[in-house]
C-alpha cells in the first residue's frame, strides 16, 4: 500500500528545482530497446511472406526439461505486453518462459497482412474494407510456418521444453488459436483465445467443434484453455458507441449480431462440460468495461499467467 506515495516522494526528489536551467537542446533520439529481448526475420518458403520474430529470454537459468515457450500472435502490439508480464512474474517467483511474438517488418501493414495469416477460410461477407478475396483464408500454412520453421529455429537457440508450448491470440488470433486447438490439439499444450472471432463466416468454426470434443471425451485430446472477451465487445455501454442517431443504432445491432461475449462465454461452458483426462482444463475470463482495443493488454496478461502456473 505504501508503494505508490513513496514512489511519488523519490520521484519529487529527483525533478529539477523549479526554475533550474533545461538542456537548450533537444537530446539524441535511438531506437528505444525492450529489455532481455531479441528479433530477428524469418522469409518463410511455406507461406512465401517474411515475419518479424521477437523473442523476449529468461533471465535466469532453465528448468529441468528447458524452458515453457509462449508464442504470441500479432506480435508488434501484443509482445510488449506479454514479455513485461513474464518478467514482472518471474521478479515476484512465477515460472519463467520464453515469449516469441510473430508480427511483421511492415508494422503499418500489419492489419491487412494478419487477415490472410489468421483466417482459416476465405473473406467473411461482406468483406472487410480495402480487402480483396485472396486476402483471407492462409491460416493452415500460416500454422504450417510456425510448426515447421519458426519453432524448430526456437528450440535450436534456446533450451525449450517441447511439451510445455503456449498459442496466445486475440480477435482473429483467437479465432486462428481456436482453429489451431480443434484441428491440431496434440500442437501445443496450451491455447489462450482472447476476444476470438467465432462470429467469422456464419460461425464456421463450429463445426470443427464436436469431432475435437469427441477427442476429449475419448481421452485422445487434453489440451489447457483459457477463452476470454471484454464487456464492452457487445451492447450500448461501450465508449466506442455512437451517441445518437443511425450510426448508433447500426452499431449496436452490429455487436449483437456478433455476439463477441456470448459466442466466447458458450464455447467455454461447453467445452468446461466436457469429462476428459487429467490435464484437461478451460478456463473463462470476462474484464467488464473494456473494449475489443483495451481488452488486448488484459487477455494477454491473463494468458501469461495461466500458460506460466500449474
Amino acid at each position: 500500500m505504501l508503494f505508490a506515495p513513496l514512489f511519488a516522494l523519490a520521484l519529487a526528489a529527483q525533478a529539477p528545482a523549479a526554475g533550474a536551467d533545461l538542456p537548450a537542446q533537444k537530446p539524441a533520439m535511438v531506437p528505444a530497446n525492450l529489455p532481455m529481448a531479441q528479433q530477428f526475420d524469418l522469409a518463410s518458403k511455406i507461406t512465401g511472406r517474411t515475419y518479424r520474430v521477437y523473442i523476449s529470454r529468461p533471465t535466469g537459468p532453465p528448468p529441468k526439461g528447458g524452458y515453457p515457450v509462449i508464442y504470441v500472435l500479432d506480435g508488434d502490439l501484443a509482445f510488449p505486453t506479454a514479455a513485461g508480464q513474464v518478467l514482472l512474474g518471474a521478479i515476484g517467483g512465477r515460472p519463467q518462459a520464453i515469449v516469441v511474438g510473430i508480427g511483421y517488418p511492415n508494422t503499418m501493414a500489419a492489419m491487412m497482412l494478419r487477415n490472410r495469416d489468421l483466417t482459416p477460410w476465405g473473406a467473411p461477407t461482406p468483406m472487410m474494407p480495402g480487402t480483396k478475396a485472396e486476402d483471407y483464408g492462409g491460416a493452415d500454412a500460416f500454422h504450417r510456418m510456425m510448426m515447421e520453421e519458426l519453432r524448430p529455429i526456437v528450440a535450436k537457440t534456446y533450451p525449450v521444453d517441447t511439451g510445455n508450448q503456449t498459442l496466445m491470440g486475440y480477435s482473429l488470433g483467437g479465432l486462428f488459436t481456436l482453429h489451431v486447438l480443434f484441428q491440431h490439439p496434440e500442437a501445443y499444450r496450451t491455447f489462450v483465445a482472447g476476444s476470438p472471432s467465432i462470429w467469422y463466416r456464419d460461425r464456421e468454426l463450429l463445426k470443427d467443434e464436436a469431432a475435437f470434443s469427441q477427442a476429449v471425451r475419448a481421452g485422445k485430446a487434453a489440451p489447457r484453455i483459457l477463452i476470454t472477451s471484454d464487456g464492452w465487445e457487445q451492447g450500448p455501454e461501450s465508449p466506442d458507441t455512437p451517441p445518437s442517431g443511425p450510426a448508433r443504432a447500426e452499431y449496436i445491432k452490429g455487436t449483437n449480431d456478433a455476439r463477441m461475449v456470448d459466442n466466447a462465454r458458450e464455447l467455454a461452458a461447453r467445452l468446461q462440460a466436457l469429462k476428459g483426462a487429467a490435464g484437461y482444463k478451460v478456463q473463462y475470463a470476462l474484464f467488464p468495461q473494456e473494449t475489443h482495443n483495451t481488452g488486448i493488454p488484459a487477455s494477454t496478461s491473463r494468458g501469461v499467467a495461466f500458460s506460466v502456473l500449474p
